[in-house]
C-alpha cells in the first residue's frame, strides 16, 4: 500500500515536471529564453533529467546574445549560471569574453586590467592569450624603464622645428572580413616637411625607408596628417620619390630614408617647413663649438601612447658609421621616420635649428640609442625633389 503510494507520487511529479518542460520548450522556441528558464528551473527542482541540459541551453544562448551587444557583464553572469551546472562548454564562452574585454582595455591602453583578464582567460584554458599576455608584460616593463625619460610633450613653448613634423599613416593589409567586407590594417611613422629656400609651399616630405617595406598599394594610399599653425589638422595624399630599400640585413651598404611627395602643396603660412642645408651634423659639430643634438617623433609609450608628438630636447650625435649616426637620444616605435636636429649656438647666443638627420631604429630593445640616416647622404636627391616640387 505505502509502495503504491509513493509510485502515485512520483507519477504525478514525473508528470508535472514534462508539463513544465513543454511550458519552456515553447519559450524557448520563441526565443524568449528568461521565461523558459523560469519553467526550465521548476523542472530542474523536480529532478527531471532533461532540465540540466535545456537550462545549460538557454543560459548560453542569453550570454551570446548580450555578448554580441557587447554588453559583457550580463553574458558573462548568464554563462556562469551555466558553469554551475557544470559546462564546459560555458567555460569556454567565459574565457573568449575575458579575452575580449582584455582587447578592448588594450586598446585603450589600460594594460594592467588587460593582463589580469587574460591571465583569467588563460587559467580556462585559453592557450591563443598566451602571446598577448607576454605583450603586454614587454609593455609594463618597458613602463618601468621611463623614470629618467628625458622626452617632452610638444606645446606651444617647444622649438619651432617640431611644427614641421607630421604623422605619416602607411596602409599594409587588406584584411577581409567577408566577401563583401574588409578593414585595413595601418603603420604610424613620423615624417618632416622640408625646404631649403623660403618658398610659398613645400610639396615634400623625408620620413624613413623601413616604414614602407609593408606599404600595400592595393590596400589605399599613403597620408601624412600635419597641425597647421591655426591649429587644424589637414591631410594630404603621399607618394615614394626615392626610397633607400632599408635592409637589416645590409646596413653597411643602405641607410634609412625616403623622400615623397604630395599630392597638393602645404603652404608656408599654414606649416612652416624645415630649412635644410647641406652641412652634415659632423661637420656643424667642429664650426660650432656650443651645439646639443634632438630628435622627435609619436613615440607609441608615451604622450598618449603615440598620439602626441613628443621629443628629446638634449642629447648627443655621433658617427656610427658610413650609412649611419647614433646617438643617446630616447625614442620609441612611432617615431621612426621624425627628425634628428642639431642645434648649434654661435658667439652672439643665435639659434639654429639643423635638420640633420632621419631616425631609423634602435638595437638590442634599447630605446636610450636611436640610430638615424645622416641627411647628407640624400642631400642631392632631396634637392632635386624640392627643386622640381617646391614653389
Amino acid at each position: 500500500m505505502l509502495k503504491s503510494f509513493f509510485i502515485l507520487i512520483f507519477s504525478i511529479s514525473i508528470g508535472y515536471a514534462n508539463s513544465v518542460i513543454e511550458k519552456g520548450d515553447i519559450q524557448y522556441v520563441k526565443n524568449n529564453y528568461i521565461d523558459a528558464i523560469v519553467f526550465y528551473e521548476k523542472a530542474y527542482k523536480q529532478k527531471h533529467p532533461k532540465a540540466k541540459l535545456k537550462l545549460i541551453m538557454s543560459y548560453l544562448k542569453l550570454g551570446a546574445n548580450f555578448e554580441r551587444i557587447k554588453n559583457y557583464d550580463k553574458a558573462l553572469s548568464w554563462y556562469k549560471n551555466a558553469v554551475k551546472l557544470k559546462s564546459n562548454i560555458a567555460k569556454s564562452k567565459i574565457s573568449n569574453i575575458y579575452e575580449k574585454q582584455a582587447d578592448d582595455y588594450n586598446r585603450i591602453k589600460k594594460y594592467k586590467t588587460a593582463l589580469n583578464l587574460y591571465k583569467k582567460a588563460l587559467k580556462l584554458g585559453n592557450s591563443k592569450v598566451t602571446s598577448k599576455i607576454k605583450t603586454i608584460q614587454n609593455k609594463l616593463n618597458h613602463k618601468k624603464k621611463l623614470k629618467n625619460d628625458t622626452r617632452k610633450l610638444v606645446d606651444k613653448k617647444s622649438p619651432p622645428w617640431t611644427k614641421a613634423i607630421g604623422r605619416l599613416i602607411i596602409p599594409t593589409k587588406l584584411q577581409f572580413i567577408s566577401n563583401k567586407k574588409y578593414k585595413t590594417k595601418y603603420k604610424k611613422c613620423s615624417a618632416s616637411l622640408v625646404d631649403f629656400k623660403d618658398s610659398k609651399s613645400s610639396k615634400v616630405i623625408v620620413t624613413a625607408s623601413h616604414c614602407l617595406t609593408a606599404y600595400n598599394k592595393k590596400a589605399g594610399d599613403l597620408r601624412f596628417i600635419i597641425q597647421t599653425s591655426a591649429g587644424d589638422m589637414i591631410q594630404k595624399i603621399a607618394k615614394i620619390y626615392k626610397d633607400s630599400k632599408y635592409s637589416s640585413k645590409k646596413l653597411k651598404t643602405n641607410s634609412d630614408y625616403a623622400i615623397l611627395t604630395l599630392n597638393t602643396p602645404i603652404k608656408r603660412n599654414e606649416v612652416k617647413p624645415f630649412i635644410i642645408n647641406k652641412s652634415s651634423f659632423v661637420n656643424l659639430k667642429k664650426r660650432y663649438k656650443n651645439s646639443f643634438g634632438s630628435l622627435a617623433g609619436f613615440s607609441g609609450d608615451i604622450g598618449e601612447y603615440g598620439a602626441k608628438l613628443t621629443y628629446d630636447p638634449e642629447c648627443r650625435l655621433n658617427y656610427y658609421s658610413k650609412t649611419y649616426g647614433s646617438s643617446n637620444c630616447i625614442g620609441f616605435k612611432g617615431a621612426s621616420g621624425g627628425p634628428v636636429v642639431l642645434t648649434t649656438i654661435d658667439k652672439n647666443q643665435n639659434y639654429r635649428y639643423n635638420f640633420v638627420g632621419v631616425v631609423s631604429h634602435f638595437r638590442k630593445k634599447e630605446f636610450k640609442k636611436i640610430f638615424f640616416a645622416p641627411h647628407h647622404l640624400f642631400f642631392k636627391d632631396l634637392k632635386k625633389a624640392i627643386n622640381k616640387y617646391n614653389y
